[in-house]
């Protein structure tokens, strides 16, 4: 329909004609930013896409809803879910690569569907990793005991167990395997242990219609360490974890690496938990829930650690909910591993945290590595040295920041960290304002970052696999 103009004054009609250009304009520019999203996202190849994005790179992006057509792409349901077969009491066989640098690994998981899914509704997922001399099978019965002992919501979730690579081959000591066969990699925290689970996660995310804002891990013992490790590595992924019988990453601070018979004998006597032992990750689980179930009586990891850590982490006033039973390790009743499972599942993900911190983890190339959400440390010191243990030698900066939207406000506080960039978007501050800036106590001139149509399909493809897409970008370096 178009506008009568006979009664208008020039002016007038030359005000709407400067009304529908920009309408028109507007209207434009969104739909060539959605349609370079849609190339990017149908690019056959790397190379051809990498070519699509730097076409993009520092052209502005004048709207910034554009960032929901880059999310419903990342979302976009598969044409039909894939054909698995049985491969033991029900539990379906999905087949996946673990991919590293010297070689190629075929490993599995073993799947439980929920009844009635299909490739139009998004379901929920639940990843259950399996403890030192576990098995996957060992672990999806498990979590099938804990549906029937009245885990609230787990029926409505695929149930992923994988297979941690060489289980069963080999040990974690190289020199008493068979010729052939490398380490027992666990679920880390080598590359290849972690990866067997990112790697897991992010093929279901492709192959079925995963719910982003409600992925889960849980396990126990060494299951339980790689829940807290992988939180670690991929805050941005989960929506809350629950261990059992474990500990989030940690070192000794009066033992060193190479008293480690020291520590079975300690252990073996009772007396392990009153060695002194530091947690530097913990304030990495902010925005991550944890429902945690722990023995009284618990000498593999020992109690008193647990409520170390535990008291640490409610000092921080950290999402946490903590169960000690009575018991030794692994001793716990399914129905309180199953309420444990309840709460757990109680969580969503909150994709825009206004609190975020990160803590860099050295030689580890993983996504999300030294990246919480929006937040990502680029260059840092390191705490330990040659000697110390791995896990201290790993421990890098830290960086916590908070945004107060209302007043287009941004609060960084660092420790050991030189650089860092915020990844940023309209729900998180108003791009439209300069933005106000206080690094570690003292506050800095405005500053004002523009949209930019290269950003948001660099990141939109890049974090894909955890649902995130960010349309500007600011350095800052403390």
């Amino acid at each position: 329909m178009q506008p009568h103009t006979d009664a208008m004054t020039p002016a007038v009609r030359f005000g709407l004609c400067i009304l529908l250009t920009l309408v028109a304009g507007l209207a434009l520019a969104q739909g060539t930013a959605q349609s370079s999203l849609e190339a990017v996202f149908a690019a056959k190849d790397d190379k051809t896409r990498d070519k699509l994005i730097a076409g993009l790179n520092g052209r502005e992006l004048a709207d910034p809803s554009a960032r929901d057509h880059a999310l419903a792409l990342q979302r976009r349901a598969p044409a039909r879910l894939p054909d698995l077969k049985e491969v033991h009491e029900g539990a379906l066989d999905y087949n996946y690569q673990v991919r590293t640098k010297r070689t190629v690994y075929n490993t599995y998981a073993m799947l439980d569907l929920p009844k009635g899914i299909s490739a139009a509704k998004p379901v929920p997922l639940v990843i259950g990793l399996h403890s030192e001399k576990g098995t996957a099978w060992y672990e999806l019965s498990g979590l099938r005991t804990c549906l029937r002992g009245g885990a609230a919501g787990l029926a409505d979730c695929i149930l992923a167990c994988p297979m941690a690579l060489n289980r069963g081959l080999a040990s974690h000591d190289p020199t008493t395997n068979p010729p052939g066969i490398q380490a027992y990699f666990g679920w880390g925290p080598s590359p290849e242990g972690v990866d067997s689970v990112l790697n897991l996660v992010d093929g279901l995310v492709r192959d079925f219609n995963i719910d982003r804002d409600r992925i889960y891990i849980t396990g126990g013992g060494m299951g339980g360490e790689a829940c807290f490790r992988l939180a670690q590595l991929r805050p941005s992924q989960f929506a809350a974890i629950c261990v059992r019988d474990a500990l989030p990453m940690h070192y000794l601070t009066e033992i060193k690496p190479t008293e480690a018979k020291k520590i079975d004998d300690l252990r073996a006597t009772g007396k392990l938990g009153e060695q002194a032992v530091e947690f530097p990750w913990l304030d990495c689980h902010r925005n991550i829930p944890v429902t945690w179930v722990h023995a009284n009586d618990d000498k593999k990891y020992p109690t008193a650690w647990a409520r170390k850590a535990r008291d640490e982490m409610q000092a921080a006033k950290l999402p946490l909910q903590f169960h000690e039973y009575e018991g030794f390790h692994g001793s716990a009743k399914v129905e309180l591993i199953a309420q444990a499972l309840g709460e757990m599942l109680q969580h969503k993900r909150d994709p825009n945290p206004v609190e975020v911190t990160a803590r860099g983890m050295k030689d580890d190339d993983n996504p999300g590595n030294s990246r919480h959400g929006w937040l990502e440390i680029k260059q840092q010191s390191w705490q330990g040295k040659r000697g110390d243990w791995p896990e201290k030698q790993a421990a890098g900066g830290i960086a916590s920041v908070t945004i107060n939207k209302a007043e287009n406000l941004i609060t960084v506080t660092t420790e050991g960290v030189t650089e860092l960039v915020l990844w940023l978007h309209d729900g998180l501050v108003d791009l439209n304002k300069p933005i106000r800036l206080v690094v570690n106590a003292k506050e800095r001139e405005p500053v004002t970052v523009k949209r930019d149509q290269g950003i948001l399909a660099q990141t939109a493809w890049d974090m894909r696999n955890t649902g995130e897409a960010y349309t500007a970008r600011l350095t800052v370096k403390p």
